[in-house]
């Protein structure tokens, strides 16, 4: 009886383990915001579309009233963009990404030419993805 009870014991920790690994294989498959998205967003897009801020005894207001340095915000979007700026799930349907995919000819491109380089297709795959995945920002809160 207690080798019954042992060997199921055993048998239950060792279910619970493969199902635990295999959890973390799959979380680990997904996109960090704050480890890969947020990156992108502070080298790319972080100069123009940040909170209100005195810059050289100017003050600097987030182009096109978008903002991208908080997690509310970056859902939200901004006043002259003609959709929501990230639809959890649905890449095409949001205009953060729409933004970085015109051609540089393109007026709303972005970000604009001579504002810094262009995001590379990777960098749109991997918010492609994020976005897919439900556009999760984990802890990260940003400036509220």
């Amino acid at each position: 009886m207690k080798n019954t009870l042992a060997l199921t014991l055993a048998a239950a920790l060792a279910l619970g383990a493969s199902l635990t690994s295999t959890s973390s294989a799959q979380d680990a498959g997904k996109v960090d915001f704050e480890k890969q998205i947020l990156p992108i967003l502070k080298e790319s897009c972080f100069k123009c579309h940040e909170k209100e801020h005195e810059d050289n005894g100017k003050i600097k207001k987030p182009k096109g009233g978008l903002r991208l340095d908080g997690a509310a915000v970056i859902m939200k979007g901004g006043k002259e963009y003609p959709g929501e700026n990230v639809v959890a799930g649905k890449p095409d349907a949001s205009w953060l990404v729409k933004t970085m995919t015109l051609p540089d000819s393109d007026d709303l491109a972005m970000p604009p030419e001579g504002k810094g380089d262009r995001v590379t297709p990777a960098n749109i795959d991997l918010i492609k993805k994020w976005i897919t995945e439900g556009a999760n920002f984990g802890a990260w809160k940003g400036v509220e």
